[in-house]
């Protein structure tokens, strides 16, 4: 079983600053545990639901947005028992270990040093966390050399298309994928540069016809407007289950796709849309 908790889902500067969801990014688990995009309430979540920093073996950074990056010199603490012991990986796009483009890195030199490999991701590479193999995939964002990942794990490709605007290479990089997570920003009828609008995300999912589509880093707007009426849309359109994601949700995937929300921890089928306008 393969396992995605969604240690937070909100995200965009507005989102982020008001904490209107939480965004600590995704927690994967195939064997390898991978932390991507650990912003802020990262840690703070881990503990809420018992999960070690300490036993993290990649740390993830898709690009220089602190939405994205400003828990993860902590996760590293944790990754490398507080820098005693050399161990896990941190992967990040070109701004995020190296800055440029007006960013300063997003992890520091020290941090960087006490892991037992850096990686930098540039669109077109793939490297391996104990031995699950990851595509690093092309974006269309404000920073430039941002990046998504295609997971090829035990029981599918999961897709986490990171932070972009609509363009068809991005769409073709994640052909194939089981499960295909997208960096929703913004509703119905309101498109802005750089990310995705509801409509986008509709197309991209026909495009890529996966058997599930999860929404996250939701923004401020798209909150207020609701969640439900987005991910019905997206449904309708592309003809793939959709869920939008909640704060501290784990999705399983196995022979199935089931979630299982903390609160409670019922578990849901994933065949069909959550009411989540809450």
């Amino acid at each position: 079983m393969t396992s995605l908790t969604f240690l937070g889902t909100g995200g965009g500067r507005f989102a982020t600053i008001y904490q209107i969801r939480a965004t600590g990014g995704i927690y994967i688990n195939d064997g390898a545990r991978v932390h991507l995009d650990p912003g802020p309430t990262a840690l703070m979540n881990m503990r809420r639901l018992a999960l070690d920093p300490a036993k993290t073996d990649a740390v993830l950074i898709s690009h220089c947005h602190p939405d994205h990056y400003a828990d993860a010199e902590m996760i590293i603490e944790g990754m490398t028992k507080g820098g005693f012991k050399h161990s896990g990986v941190l992967v990040g796009s070109v701004s995020a270990l190296d800055g440029g483009n007006g960013f300063s890195p997003a992890v520091s030199a020290y941090h960087q040093s006490i892991t037992s490999s850096v990686v930098r991701a540039e669109a077109g590479g793939r490297f391996e966390v104990k031995g699950m193999k990851i595509d690093v995939t092309p974006t269309s964002h404000s920073d430039p050399t941002g990046v998504g990942f295609k997971f090829h794990t035990t029981n599918g490709i999961i897709s986490y298309v990171g932070d972009t605007e609509l363009h068809r290479s991005i769409m073709t990089a994640h052909e194939g994928c089981r499960v295909l997570i997208l960096n929703l920003t913004r509703p119905l009828g309101s498109r802005v540069p750089k990310h995705l609008c509801t409509e986008d995300a509709a197309e991209m999912a026909r495009a890529i016809r996966p058997e599930m589509v999860l929404l996250t880093h939701l923004g401020m707007k798209l909150v207020h407007e609701g969640v439900r009426r987005q991910a019905e849309h997206i449904e309708k359109v592309s003809g793939s289950r959709t869920l939008a994601a909640e704060d501290l949700m784990t999705v399983q995937v196995g022979r199935t796709i089931r979630t299982s929300r903390s609160k409670g921890r019922d578990i849901i089928e994933g065949r069909g849309l959550a009411d989540l306008d809450r």
